[in-house]
Formats: C-alpha cells, structure tokens, sequence
C-alpha cells in the first residue's frame, strides 16, 4: 500500500468501508488503461505488416502477371532434306493354270496326271507314262553310276571316255559335273602336278553345290 494511503486507515489500523471501495475502483481503472493501451498496440502493429504486405503485393505478383501475358515463342522449325523417291517395283503373281488335260491310253484308260496339284481323275488310271525326259534322267544316272565306278577304281582311260560321252550327251552340265569328273582324272594320271593341284583348289573352294567336292578333297587335295 503507498504510504499516502497509510493515513487513511483508522485507529484500529483497517480501512472502512468506503475506502476499500475506493481503492478498489482506482485499481480497476488502472488495470483498464493498462489492456486498452496494450491493445491499441497490436492493432498498430497489425495495420504496420498488412501495409507492408500490400506494398509487396505488386512485386509479388507482376512477374506472374507478365509471364501468364507473354506470348508463347514459337519454336523454329526443322527444315527435313526430303529423300529420294524410291521406284516402286510391281511384282505381278503369275496367273494359276488350270488343271492339265487328261491322256489317254490306247483302251480309252487315263494316265496318272504327272503334277501333284492336278485332280486326280475318279476312275481307274494307268500309272503315269515313261516320257523321254524321264528316259533322259534315268541314262544320265546311270551314266554317273559308271563315272563314279571308274574313279573309284583309279581307271583313268575308261573314266576319260565316259567323260566325253558325258559332254556329249549332256552338253549343259549345270553343276560342273564334267569339269569335276576331268580334274579327278587328271589328279590319278598325274599325282603331286602343281598345276593341277591348283585347279583343284579352286573347284574345291567354288563349286559349292556340287557333290564332287568331296571326291576332289580324296583325290586331289588330301596327298593320297
């Protein structure tokens, strides 16, 4: 309590009525000021950063503005070097043949028909006939038979002489039979020739296909 306030109190050292209402209202008056001031403080405060944070508003949002308005850049365009025009090749499919007509034998009686595409006819048929190119392909077998005979028996005068019956009756030779059947004779009469031996390297290296390399191989080239 202050010391002005001291003499207030009574003779009993206690304040009467009067004066602890007294006391008690300056104290609530002084509390009053006191929240009032401290709230007109905040609410100062709080007007100072929402002004400050509408100043930056324009800062903050222009860049956004202006990249939103900015047009879109056009990208450049690739310039393609055009390619050469290509030829179009049209392959036209063979038109498919019909069946082949039926021949008949002498008693009326159909042949086989020589294709497996063809329909086979619903009646008895004779097997089919012995052409000349079936002739032709069963002398050359043979012919070969022989050819083979001879060089396995080293038998050089008879292998040269079917060779050239080979030439004769088969001139189109499309597997270098002949070739091969001579080089072999060759090889057996004349063994470890140079020039031979050369030749036949090269048969041996180019023709592939043919069934005589390995005959090559035996006689020319493996030293026998």
């Amino acid at each position: 309590m202050p010391r002005e306030e001291l003499g207030k109190l009574g003779s009993d050292g206690y304040l009467d009525s009067h004066q602890e209402l007294a006391l008690l209202s300056d104290g609530h008056h002084s509390t009053g000021k006191q929240v009032v001031v401290a709230s007109a403080t905040v609410l100062a405060i709080l007007l100072a950063l929402g002004a400050w944070w509408l100043l930056r508003q324009p800062a903050l949002i222009s860049p956004l503005v202006a990249a939103r308005n900015e047009a879109p850049r056009k990208r450049p365009v690739a310039h393609r070097t055009a390619l050469p025009s290509v030829p179009t090749t049209v392959v036209e499919t063979p038109a498919k043949r019909g069946p082949a007509p039926l021949e008949y034998a002498s008693d009326g009686v159909p042949f086989m028909p020589a294709s497996g595409d063809d329909p086979h006819p619903k009646t008895y048929v004779h097997p089919h006939p012995i052409t000349p190119a079936h002739l032709r392909i069963y002398r050359e077998n043979n012919l070969l038979y022989q050819l083979n005979e001879a060089m396995d028996g080293r038998e050089v005068s008879r292998l040269r002489g079917l060779i050239k019956v080979y030439r004769d009756e088969y001139p189109e030779d499309p597997h270098a039979m002949q070739g091969g059947y001579t080089l072999i004779a060759d090889c057996i009469e004349f063994p470890g020739d140079p020039t031979t031996r050369a030749s036949a390297q090269r048969y041996f290296s180019e023709e592939i296909a043919s069934t005589l390399r390995r005959f090559v191989l035996r006689h020319c080239l493996s030293g026998r």
